[in-house]
């Protein structure tokens, strides 16, 4: 996995200066209702999403057409990332996104879903943080030894853990300049605003430098970033501990 993060997100490929970025958080916001309206799981959307970003900051596309391969976009991730049963059909997606009444017919679609081939070289093994995140939690991201609260752990904690996981990828999703960071590195910092957000203690442990390969103050600069942006998106959240409830209710 991490071998392969790099083909969509890395350092050296962050730039800020695609022409669609100003208008990138409603499309991601609109791929993201089209997703849920689709029953798609969390992570495809997320795929679909590296899919258009990478296009999208590659090349200069027409405004006419950011709906057809956005829509492309999730179709294709679905295809590669659900079961067969699960992939929305085509005529549904025209309909779910009126693509239908722009004129667009299943071959027309289909044409989009080659495009969006061609302008990803085929190449589909994309890694969001939220692929890292769910390697990370199935291997254990919360520890007998840990306190909660000041008190010891309960039965719920990690599933209060995956809640705010999960609501945290889906924040940083939103935001373009995450990508500056590796999925891992981005993964790693998700584990520890979960950890901060829950107030458990300690933040950071040995096994969990183990298991992300990374220290905590490698990660101190990405868990500020994502907690600044949690902080900005809902104002007076961040000074007290969440709810799972609350959690919930955001997204």
């Amino acid at each position: 996995m991490r071998e392969r993060q790099t083909e969509y997100v890395s350092p050296a490929n962050y730039s800020q200066n695609a022409a669609y970025l100003p208008y990138r958080r409603y499309l991601v916001d609109w791929m993201s209702d089209v997703g849920e309206q689709c029953r798609l799981h969390n992570s495809t959307v997320h795929v679909g999403i590296l899919f258009l970003d990478k296009i999208f900051r590659s090349r200069n596309i027409p405004r006419g057409q950011w709906q057809l391969l956005a829509t492309a976009c999730i179709s294709v991730a679905a295809k590669y990332e659900e079961a067969e049963e699960h992939c929305p059909p085509i005529p549904e997606l025209l309909r779910l996104t009126k693509l239908g009444n722009a004129g667009h017919t299943p071959l027309s679609f289909r044409d989009g879903e080659l495009e969006v081939l061609r302008y990803l070289n085929w190449q589909l093994r994309a890694v969001p943080p939220i692929h890292v995140v769910g390697y990370f939690l199935a291997k254990g991201a919360v520890f007998y030894e840990d306190t909660w609260q000041g008190r010891s752990l309960i039965e719920k904690i990690p599933k209060y853990m995956k809640k705010y996981a999960d609501f945290f990828c889906n924040l940083t999703l939103q935001e373009y300049s995450f990508q500056q960071y590796l999925p891992s590195h981005l993964a790693a910092a998700v584990i520890l605003a979960s950890r901060v957000a829950l107030n458990i203690e300690p933040r950071w442990r040995p096994e969990l430098v183990r298991l992300t390969g990374y220290s905590e103050i490698e990660i101190t600069d990405a868990f500020h970033h994502v907690w600044s942006y949690y902080e900005e998106q809902f104002p007076g959240h961040g000074s007290r501990a969440i709810s799972p409830r609350s959690v919930t209710n955001m997204y």
